[in-house]
């Protein structure tokens, strides 16, 4: 006799499980739909990347050392592979290696090293003080953020700092697996082993400054950019950016081993981190002058090399407080055979004496400086263009451009000077920089040694960091289809955060 078994009834939803469920299902879709907006603002918009290496330093860095000099406490950047580093402020030599000073062994740090501020040598048991390892230590690149939405509504301009894709691809034969690494992808191109056109690609992104527009003549001269024959200034963002530090008097050194100032005369009295020029006891036509005692070179200290180009394109600047009864300061900035001289006077002196001592010679007539008064003056030479701010405020500018690319130099020679005719002041907050210098490559490389025509699609990039780039000097121009967008923020590390010039 069998058993007919009844299906026991399943109860009606109630209210409230349908409630959990639809609250359930609600959070699931935000979830979903959170997820699809951040790829596609990723994909379209704003995305993330990490700069991998040094070719845009010190603007952007990649892997690299913290480094604090123990002569002056200048800080500044150096190359992640650095065995030593050499300040660009005082020239003192700082032992950057990850290796043990006695017996060459690797140091051992905990990480993070910033955290535990102690290092250990595993063969010799020597302890490395914070002081010294910090020097030592590897730091991660900069991570940025691209606005890929940019070059949608405008074009690219000179001087944009551009992600692109490399031009050149890793690629893999897909018949026997053979491998070419840096190639051009081009119709026709076949495998070196088995004549297959078929590859897969592997790609690349870079970053780099927009520096050649398409449809441009472009060469690079005595470290300069020539566009159809005429020198290429950069904007006014792009260059604060680009002025390299040469020297600040605010950190003083220990140890120096050429005087960082030569005086011509007794009226000087030069201190750590200021100097004193008080030649009123003199006659009124005797100019005091100081000369910075240095060679001004391209380095900028990430790669620990002293530049082989000795600079012309420079700038100073400094604060300066004249007692009562100081005529005229004078500024003097030489490049090869052109001296460029501002004379500032301070009340109705007589300055036609000036106008015969130099060539170029500046006189502001209807600027006076007030005595008893501090004012920040700069004065610079770059890019064929001499000017002459105070307090923020262009006073004059000279072009100096004869309009023609000039023949190559192996090296620029240079001066910087100032002073003044009974003047009774104070020199403060010293500073010097130079310009950029764009190298020539080995022989051979793009718009190095000839000059070089862009295509109507084409962009010319090259590093901030000349001397150790991979650019278009080196793989030619990138073309429009490749460039991804505008690097516009700096978000890591924390004590670097800043918008990208």
């Amino acid at each position: 006799m069998s058993k007919i078994q009844e299906k026991q009834a399943v109860p009606p939803l109630t209210e409230k499980t349908k409630k959990r469920k639809g609250k359930l299902r609600e959070n699931i879709e935000s979830i979903a739909i959170a997820i699809a907006i951040a790829f596609a603002i990723r994909y379209f918009v704003i995305e993330a990347f990490k700069i991998p290496t040094g070719s845009m330093a010190p603007t952007l860095l990649g892997e690299h050392k913290n480094v604090k000099c123990p002569n002056c406490g200048w800080f500044f950047y150096a190359d992640r592979q650095s065995e030593s580093a050499t300040c660009p402020n005082c020239q003192f030599e700082t032992r950057a290696s990850a290796y043990c000073n006695n017996c060459d062994n690797r140091i051992h740090y905990n990480w993070p090293a910033w955290l535990w501020r102690k290092g250990t040598c595993p063969k010799c048991q020597i302890t490395i003080p914070w002081t010294d390892l910090s020097n030592r230590v590897k730091h991660g690149g900069n991570r940025i953020l691209v606005n890929k939405f940019w070059y949608k509504f405008s074009n690219p301009k000179r001087w944009d700092i551009v992600v692109f894709v490399y031009p050149l691809y890793d690629l893999t034969c897909k018949n026997c697996s053979a491998q070419m690494s840096d190639t051009e992808l081009r119709d026709g191109l076949r495998c070196q082993r088995c004549g297959s056109t078929r590859f897969s690609k592997k790609k690349k992104n870079y970053i780099k400054r927009l520096v050649g527009l398409p449809g441009e003549k472009l060469q690079i001269v005595n470290g300069d950019i020539y566009i159809n024959d005429k020198i290429q200034r950069k904007s006014n963002y792009a260059q604060d950016i680009l002025w390299m530090p040469v020297y600040d008097s605010h950190y003083s050194m220990k140890e120096a081993t050429i005087p960082i100032w030569v005086a011509n005369g007794t009226a000087w009295t030069i201190n750590k981190e200021s100097l004193t020029l008080n030649n009123t006891s003199q006659g009124d036509t005797d100019t005091s002058l100081v000369t910075f005692g240095r060679e001004i070179t391209d380095q900028n200290g990430y790669n620990n090399r002293t530049g082989g180009n000795e600079m012309g394109d420079v700038k100073i600047s400094f604060d300066v407080t004249l007692a009562k009864g100081s005529n005229c300061l004078e500024l003097v900035l030489e490049k090869n055979n052109d001296v460029f001289t501002a004379v500032i006077p301070t009340s109705d002196t007589d300055i036609k004496g000036y106008l015969k001592k130099a060539e170029n010679v500046v006189v502001e007539k209807d600027f006076r400086l007030q005595t008893d008064q501090r004012y920040k003056i700069e004065f610079s030479n770059v890019d064929n263009l001499v000017s002459l701010s105070i307090d923020n405020n262009k006073v004059f500018v000279f072009d100096n451009d004869n309009g023609r690319v000039p023949d190559p130099r192996p090296f620029d020679t240079s001066n910087v000077r100032f002073g003044g005719t009974h003047v009774n002041a104070i020199f403060e907050n010293i500073k010097i920089f130079h310009d950029i210098y764009y190298t020539n490559l080995s022989s051979g490389t793009w718009g190095t040694t000839q000059p070089i025509q862009l295509g109507e699609k084409d962009y010319f990039m090259m590093g901030d960091n000349s001397r150790n780039s991979n650019d278009s000097r080196v793989w030619k121009f990138v073309p429009e289809k490749n460039i991804v967008g505008k690097a516009f923020f700096v978000f890591w590390p924390v004590n670097n955060i800043k918008f990208i010039k």
